[in-house]
């Protein structure tokens, strides 16, 4: 076996040029897999971020509701959610939970024609605006809420003021409906102009709990309750430690069924909800698709390279033969020696790759207006970011020399069959 190893470390070291070229070749694969599944991860990683801060981690809503949410049906709502909210508490998996109230309205300011401008109001307590979504640090205009008064006031999205043409200390007029279906419009003061890099919340207009109650005609309740625990991987077991009180939240929260009965809530974790459970299972589909291609065309590098390996030392492989060398070690031989290329090009590969992707990562792209065309049911942040992490450089480097070793097989095997004679009579 020792004989073997230093016959591979001869071959490497013999023909410096064709080394340099395999190894080349396997660096540039491994740097393209570093930074193509860090892309990946990292576009991954923001819609699930924006779906976990607009949805929260686990999501209460009646079964109403759940059934019919594209109508986006106000009267089923939850009529008194402290109450349920309470109960909820004594979870100890519960973390926080914060009531949401969002009606489509149409926009306007004093002077213009109501009805050209549409937007969704989002109603809920200010701490969830400001703790989970983070909105007293992406004021652009004007302010936050104040604490005084706040029942009056609304940050709004920039890409909605701009369609409105308002700005910090305008008034703002919004005409929405309440759980009836009867018209309910509302004056707000905008105190300020939130930009937050998320196309979605760039659109919609945000108000305190009880302005949206109003303006919905609940007084006690809201649509939906967003539940947050420790971390968001553990979701569904929030959610499991959440289902046997079912029964007993409903009847705290004043939610019943065609019989008067406590039923009709219902759960969903963020990673069951669409359109997020099946970009989990794309994101996972372009990121073996992405390996498998590079892998396939480095793997055709390192192919030729040995290829013509083999057809330069086929009368040493003749002699090696005839002094009794065996087939497995003569293919355990040209294996060793693309592991060795391989290896090191991997190394240089995954390290080059790391760097540009951490580069990247610090900068972002920016989406620009791109980011406010995608659909209302994805909160997309409008700068995107590659997600390095050391789990990519070892995945990259192994494929590394998965490449190697695809690449070498087949000429490996084609060495073992050439017969001693024939290859002693080629020419050297």
């Amino acid at each position: 076996m020792l004989t073997i190893i230093q016959l591979a470390f001869r071959n490497v070291l013999r023909n410096g040029r064709r080394s340099m070229l395999t190894a080349a070749t396997v660096m540039l694969g491994c740097a393209l897999l570093t930074i193509g599944l860090s892309w990946v991860q990292g576009i991954h990683g923001n819609f699930i971020h924006a779906s976990v801060q607009a949805n929260g981690h686990v999501r209460m809503v009646t079964e109403g509701f759940a059934a019919r949410e594209r109508l986006m049906p106000l009267y089923e709502n939850i009529p008194d959610d402290a109450a349920l909210i309470e109960k909820l508490s004594e979870n100890p998996a519960v973390e926080t939970v914060h009531p949401r109230i969002q009606v489509g309205v149409a926009a306007s300011v004093e002077g213009n024609e109501l009805g050209s401008v549409f937007a969704m109001l989002v109603g809920a307590p200010v701490d969830y605006f400001d703790d989970v979504l983070g909105f007293s640090n992406q004021v652009i205009d004007g302010g936050f809420f104040s604490a005084e008064d706040n029942d009056k006031q609304a940050l709004i999205g920039r890409t909605l003021a701009a369609n409105m043409g308002i700005a910090a200390g305008d008034e703002a007029i919004f005409l929405g409906k309440t759980q009836d279906g009867s018209l309910s419009p509302i004056r707000v003061d905008v105190v300020g102009v939130l930009d937050t890099g998320n196309g979605l919340f760039d659109k919609q207009v945000f108000v305190p709990l009880e302005k949206a109650r109003w303006m919905a005609d609940i007084p006690d309740g809201s649509i939906e309750l967003l539940i947050f625990g420790a971390d968001r991987h553990e979701a569904r077991a929030l959610m499991a430690s959440i289902e046997p009180t079912l029964p007993a939240l409903a009847e705290a929260g004043g939610v019943t069924d065609l019989e008067g009965n406590p039923a009709g809530l219902v759960l969903s974790s963020w990673d069951t909800r669409e359109p997020f459970a099946s970009l989990l299972g794309y994101a996972r589909v372009i990121m073996g698709t992405i390996a498998l291609i590079i892998v396939f065309i480095t793997a055709l590098g390192v192919l030729n390279t040995m290829l013509m390996s083999v057809l330069e030392r086929t009368a040493e492989i003749g002699v090696l033969r005839a002094m009794g060398m065996k087939v497995w070690a003569l293919v355990l031989m040209f294996v060793i020696e693309a592991l060795v290329i391989s290896a090191i090009g991997g190394a240089l590969g995954v390290t080059l790759g790391t760097i540009a992707s951490l580069i990247m990562e610090s900068t972002g792209v920016d989406l620009g207006t791109a980011a406010s065309n995608l659909p209302d049911t994805i909160p997309a942040n409008r700068t995107l970011h590659p997600d390095w992490s050391y789990q990519l450089s070892v995945i990259s480097f192994i494929l590394g020399i998965l490449m190697a070793f695809i690449g070498s097989a087949s000429p490996a095997m084609r060495a073992a069959r050439i017969q001693p004679v024939t290859a002693m009579r080629a020419r050297r």
